[in-house]
């Protein structure tokens, strides 16, 4: 009672001897985290850009020239392909898995709890542990996927050393080790639908679509437009996967914009030109989520725009 009679006092404290109110006491360690690790980088990475470097000591300024450059590199252009379609196909695959097994858990399962363990299992691992994993899994010598079709079809294909197969196994061990995100919180809304809504559209005669259609998916639409903005940002971000299990090869096929400013950073050690393609994938983030924040967003059920 004293500490809250302290507290009061000082909030009520006049001008001359002020103490900070409560709430920014609370707040302020927050804030100057959330400073330190997601908007000083933006900005000290805004002003890298502008110089030119080496390792990273800036040399001199160099305004727009850096852009400039990553805008005439056809690898720039490669690796901005490369993103796209990993992240479209991550989603295109990803989101149906996660929804269906959302719905399916969502059911009356023999062992339920059990099944949902299992499903959340990739999320506990890291990115590096997924990658060193599948790269067992699909090795052309010993990978007990390439065996099975070896034993099937009599071939050894030796996918992470083609282009086209590499850019499909990246795809798929991408998808099984993100997909339970996505799930969880799917199933976290699909269960937040009151069962009156499906219960009054079943007496009304609507099938299991139509009450998916009419019913589910609005209910649920917010929900999926944060795992869209969430995976699209994962992907598009991501460096570790991709790095640990391709190395964004063989002939950069696997090179997205994310593991192009890790090479360029430190493999080539420019740095301004990688704070630039940086600042480049973070306007891409912010486009993606305002277009399905406007997309998929609520209607307004009076009818206003």
């Amino acid at each position: 009672m004293s500490t809250m009679v302290a507290f009061a006092s000082a909030d009520s404290a006049p001008p001359g001897g002020a103490r900070l109110p409560l709430p920014v006491v609370f707040l302020a360690p927050a804030v100057a985290i959330v400073f330190l690790v997601s908007i000083y980088p933006v900005f000290d990475a805004l002003g890298l850009s502008l110089f030119r470097t080496r390792y990273a000591e800036k040399l001199e300024f160099v305004g727009l020239a850096n852009y400039v450059a990553l805008w005439n590199d056809p690898a720039t252009w490669s690796a901005a392909v490369h993103s796209l379609v990993y992240a479209a196909a991550s989603l295109a695959l990803a989101i149906p898995l996660s929804l269906g097994l959302a719905l399916l858990l969502d059911a009356k399962l023999p062992m339920r709890s059990t099944v949902r363990t299992f499903v959340i299992l990739p999320w506990v691992m890291s990115q590096t542990v997924v990658a060193l994993l599948w790269a067992w899994i699909l090795n052309a010598d010993f990978g007990p996927v390439v065996w099975a079709i070896h034993q099937t079809t009599g071939s050894r294909p030796a996918m992470l050393a083609s282009p086209i197969g590499a850019m499909v196994a990246l795809v798929v061990v991408n998808v099984w080790a993100s997909y339970p995100q996505a799930t969880l919180l799917l199933l976290a809304a699909v269960q937040t639908i009151p069962k009156e809504l499906h219960e009054s559209a079943h007496v009304d005669g609507a099938n299991a679509f139509q009450r998916f259609r009419y019913v589910t998916f609005p209910q649920i639409k917010p929900t999926l437009a944060v795992v869209l903005i969430q995976l699209t940002l994962l992907y598009f971000n991501m460096v570790t996967l991709i790095f640990t299990l391709t190395g964004g090869g063989p002939l950069a096929s696997t090179e997205t914009l994310a593991v192009r400013v890790l090479k360029v950073s430190f493999e080539d050690w420019n740095i301004g030109r990688g704070a630039a393609l940086g600042l480049v994938i973070t306007v891409v983030n912010f486009a993606f989520s305002a277009f399905y924040v406007r997309v998929l967003k609520p209607s307004d059920p009076g009818g206003a725009s």
